[in-house]
């Protein structure tokens, strides 16, 4: 399309499919925000799965959220092409005149093929180097030349509309409801807490090459402790993060300065629960992005990671990579089921400096 199309072209209303992670769902928000500075009367829906709808539930600049339920596979193939044809039903009656897909997924490129959408723009995979995916979108959005933020690389699709958005001006969006954050204060004052500010330790995430090591964890907290500061834990119903928040519960020296909420809260109440603190401690995973969308200051930890691509963005977050202190393995080479703790060559000075460092700003 020539420069002119570009320019001249307003959708009104867009679809956005991100089928992936917690994390990567959030992480769409930078661009859902550009496109209603770009386009102000733009309505925006998402297409998402069922278990990553609170990333998004909240916001104000999302019309509508469509959601596929991974379980439908698991009632049969009938089962799940009625779920699918009810689905891309209710996406025609929208009458989309931009999709944007985010991912390499051939779900988008059918949508973009059937829903009758004047535009639709994906990026330009190697993996997907064929006619098929060529001919599937209006516009294919080339990759960088060098490794950028994955928020930063979303928001370069609108390149495709001759828009230009400036990446940094747009930081994550996460909405706290306030029934949520009413739960999580009941939950807290439950646990014995009587108003104190407090540091929210995340020790957990969906993969344990992610993860510190316990024992450091413990030393950690017992420092803050020994200085004052109140901490509230927190982690997923996973049955391996509540044995290992158990764990580091278990060797805390006070515990009368410890407030766990492991296993017990919702997304929504986890948001509240990290707006609410003094400050984040956590590892790579989705509450780390939770923490940089509600601007709480923090530290992170990462380990064979690509930092680049996915740390905290656009936020006061202080992040200490493994890399500093020993050499890892490349990324793309962990086998996701090891349970190898390559951050554990991050030393529990350095982390206790930044956390002092971040609480004294």
């Amino acid at each position: 399309m020539s420069v002119e199309g570009r320019l001249s072209f307003t959708p009104q209303r867009v679809l956005l499919i991100k089928l992936r992670h917690h994390g990567d769902v959030l992480l769409t928000t930078p661009l859902i925000r550009a496109l209603h500075l770009c386009y102000p009367r733009v309505e925006v829906d998402v297409l998402i799965y069922r278990e990553t709808e609170d990333m998004l539930r909240h916001n104000p600049q999302v019309a509508h959220r469509w959601t596929i339920d991974r379980s439908w596979k698991k009632e049969g193939a009938l089962a799940q092409m009625g779920y699918e044809r009810q689905l891309w039903r209710a996406l025609r009656t929208r009458r989309y005149d931009l999709l944007i897909h985010l991912t390499e997924s051939w779900r988008g490129a059918a949508l973009a093929r059937s829903l009758g959408v004047k535009r639709s723009v994906a990026f330009d995979y190697p993996r997907r180097d064929n006619m098929l995916w060529r001919h599937s979108f209006t516009d294919l959005v080339p990759l960088p030349k060098e490794p950028c933020h994955n928020a930063a690389l979303q928001l370069s699709v609108l390149t495709a509309l001759g828009q230009t958005p400036e990446a940094e001006a747009f930081p994550l969006s996460l909405s706290v409801n306030e029934t949520a954050r009413a739960a999580f204060f009941d939950a807290l004052r439950s646990t014995g807490w009587q108003g104190a500010p407090y540091v929210l330790v995340h020790p957990g995430a969906r993969w344990f090459f992610k993860c510190w090591e316990d024992a450091s964890f413990v030393t950690l907290i017992d420092a803050l402790i020994a200085r004052g500061h109140t901490v509230v834990l927190t982690g997923a119903p996973d049955v391996r993060e509540t044995a290992m928040a158990a764990n580091i519960l278990a060797n805390i020296k006070d515990k009368t300065r410890v407030h766990s909420l492991v296993g017990q809260l919702s997304l929504a109440e986890l948001a509240a629960a990290i707006s609410e603190a003094r400050l984040f401690i956590g590892v790579d995973s989705v509450p780390m992005h939770m923490a940089a969308a509600l601007q709480i200051p923090g530290v992170v930890l990462f380990g064979p990671s690509k930092v680049h691509e996915w740390s905290p963005w656009q936020a006061p977050i202080t992040v200490l990579k493994a890399s500093d202190w020993t050499t890892l393995p490349h990324p793309d080479s962990i086998d996701t089921a090891t349970t190898t703790r390559y951050l554990a060559a991050i030393p529990v000075e350095a982390v206790l400096e930044a956390v002092l460092a971040r609480a004294e700003m």
